[in-house]
């Protein structure tokens, strides 16, 4: 077969086409520190990152959602703390006031400052984060307690709906502790005969305002008696809030090692190899200059390029 020259000029042409996209490529791969830069390239390998993609940002999303429920919880708990302050101080006062050294005015005093007690607890009992009542089961907007009314107003405003967060695939956490479920319930739907801490109050404060044998007897036998039924619900429910929270850092640390994997995976998947690339690089340019040299070699001047 003859060899003309134009076709030696089409073929020197189409190897010099082939050595200048590999330089290209391999600049490309060294500017951008990525292998990967089109599906074509690997086709399994882009699969790989897109589906690795997805996966952590359904893990960042979930992190999110244990930050946010760490907050929740952080805030009921220390209302809950707040709240057994009051009731550790509510069971001093009656127990002074069950004592038979007390005349009607002291314990009408005392009557008062279990009143304010009841007060402070319903302002507890408001608490919110980030603009939502946490006590307030799924009416979050509006506090369930009223603070302001008076005659006191005790009926709660909230219901008992379930606040949850997603901390994993198809793995969800409660995160609000309700106030009006339970026997006996932790502030009670202010419903008198409830049980709740609040109904708690208001009894010991007309015991005491009363000032009859009965009521006394009351204060030193069914009050106390209800003040550690209640005392005894609070700490389960700290319990629980103290459980929700230890699982929330299991699955946060879970979650931080799946993102490290994830992270390390599709860095191997579509980050390139300094070393590897800059060699190709090196290499690619060297054959490209060298095809140069060559083709400048072969493809000679002819007479019509001295005429032009």
């Amino acid at each position: 077969m003859r060899i003309t020259q134009e076709s030696m000029n089409r073929r020197l042409l189409g190897d010099l086409d082939r050595q200048l996209n590999r330089v290209d490529r391999a600049t490309r791969e060294m500017s951008s520190q990525r292998k990967l830069l089109r599906p074509s390239d690997d086709p399994v390998g882009a699969q790989r990152a897109v589906l690795t993609r997805t996966e952590l940002s359904s893990i960042d999303q979930y992190q999110v959602n244990i930050s946010q429920a760490r907050g929740f919880l952080n805030t009921t708990d220390d209302a809950l703390t707040e709240m057994m302050d009051i009731l550790h101080r509510a069971r001093e006062l009656t127990v002074q006031g069950a004592s038979d050294e007390k005349g009607d005015d002291a314990r009408k005093n005392i009557a008062l400052e279990i009143d304010q007690l009841v007060s402070a607890l319903k302002q507890a009992g408001n608490t919110s984060y980030g603009g939502v009542h946490v006590f307030a089961g799924t009416l979050t907007n509006s506090p369930p307690y009223d603070t302001t009314s008076s005659p006191p107003v005790d009926t709660y405003a909230g219901n008992d709906g379930i606040i949850a967060r997603e901390i994993g695939p198809g793995i969800s956490v409660q995160l609000n502790t309700l106030v009006d479920d339970g026997t006996p319930p932790l502030l009670g739907s202010g419903v008198p005969g409830d049980g709740g801490l609040i109904d708690t109050l208001r009894r010991i404060s007309e015991h005491l305002k009363s000032g009859t044998v009965a009521d006394r007897n009351a204060l030193r036998t069914t009050d106390l008696q209800a003040l550690e039924g209640n005392l005894d619900a609070f700490n389960k429910a700290r319990a629980v809030v103290g459980a929700t929270s230890n699982r929330l850092d299991a699955a946060d640390a879970r979650l931080a090692a799946a993102e490290t994997a994830a992270t390390e995976l599709l860095s191997d998947t579509e980050d390139v190899d300094l070393a590897e690339a800059t060699l190709e690089l090196s290499t690619a340019q060297s054959v490209y200059e060298a095809a140069l040299k060559s083709g400048a070699l072969i493809i000679q001047r002819s007479l019509l390029d001295f005429l032009s």
